[in-house]
């Protein structure tokens, strides 16, 4: 009867080791001086950037979707075709918003390792995936940010540096 409850427990042990040792997706957005957060994110899963335009105060949104170990752009929307907003030739289709505004879709542009220069706090650079959301020009305003999409043990999630300012959608 002893070995029962000692089988029980090793096995217990061998999946918990299983489930923080197997492979997940990462977002990952290493920050110059600051390190690295890391985001967990599944196939699938939508990527969000927001921020206001910096000549016309007007808010965008970039959206992007995990394929695989990939983060692959697919809209952006705005107000209006503010300075480097506009449509490229090829690259998606412009179509109408609600309230006059327009996003272009179908973009469908890899954009795994994107640099991104991190504006000052009043352009408010922010993250949100997977019920993370984290303004990076709170913390980081200047500073190169390069977001990418890995594959890691779960456990290695905990390693990286959370948002400072702490928030969870």
């Amino acid at each position: 009867m002893r070995r029962a409850p000692a089988a029980i427990l090793l096995v217990g042990a061998l999946l918990f080791l299983f489930w923080v040792l197997w492979p997940t997706g990462f977002l990952t957005v290493a920050v110059d001086g600051f390190g690295e957060l890391r985001v967990p994110v599944r196939d699938g899963e939508k990527v969000e950037l927001t921020w206001i335009h910096s000549v016309s105060a007007i808010p965008v949104r970039e959206v992007f979707v995990v394929r695989g170990d990939e983060l692959v752009l697919m809209e952006t929307h705005n107000q209006w075709f503010a300075a480097g907003l506009g449509e490229i030739a090829g690259r998606g289709r412009t179509v109408s918003e609600d309230g006059h505004a327009v996003a272009i879709v179908d973009i469908n542009e890899p954009a795994d390792g994107m640099v991104l220069r991190i504006g000052s706090p009043e352009i408010h650079h922010t993250l949100i995936a997977g019920g993370f959301k984290c303004d990076l020009s709170a913390f980081a305003p200047h500073k190169r940010a390069r977001l990418e999409v890995v594959r890691r043990p779960r456990i290695w999630g905990l390693l990286g540096r959370r948002c400072p300012d702490g928030r969870k959608s």
